[in-house]
């Protein structure tokens, strides 16, 4: 079986893109259109990663990573924040505050393998 990531995106077409291209990578995917129905489907699924929007209407990707953070059970799941907000501060911020990686919107193939090879690293030396 091969690696899991949950995509979590509210707009469809980030979603979309995001799927085309871990499935290009060889994972499987599962979506998610908002930060509620990340967590719901978190309680009762296990991937190998998250690839989380910052900025959706229902809850926030900066408030899932912080229930996913708080909750042992995830604890080396390694989340990569998916965001069009591409100053150094909010990358630095996103990254204090328990993302294992930034992916800046618009997205290319490469900078996502980069992104998913360099939180796949950092969450799991310990």
């Amino acid at each position: 079986m091969g690696r899991k990531v949950l995509i979590v995106d509210d707009v469809p077409v980030n979603r979309k893109l995001a799927v085309a291209m871990f499935g290009k990578l060889g994972w499987e995917t599962a979506e998610a259109g908002g930060g509620h129905a990340a967590l719901e489907w978190l309680a009762t699924n296990s991937p190998d990663m998250v690839l989380l929007d910052i900025s959706m209407p229902d809850l926030g990707g900066e408030e899932v990573c912080s229930a996913l953070r708080a909750d042992s059970a995830f604890a080396g799941l390694p989340v990569v924040a998916y965001t069009a907000h591409a100053m150094q501060v909010d990358v630095d911020r996103f990254l204090a505050n328990g993302f294992d990686g930034v992916l800046i919107k618009p997205i290319s193939f490469q900078a996502l393998k980069d992104a998913v090879d360099k939180a796949s690293h950092r969450c799991c030396r310990e």
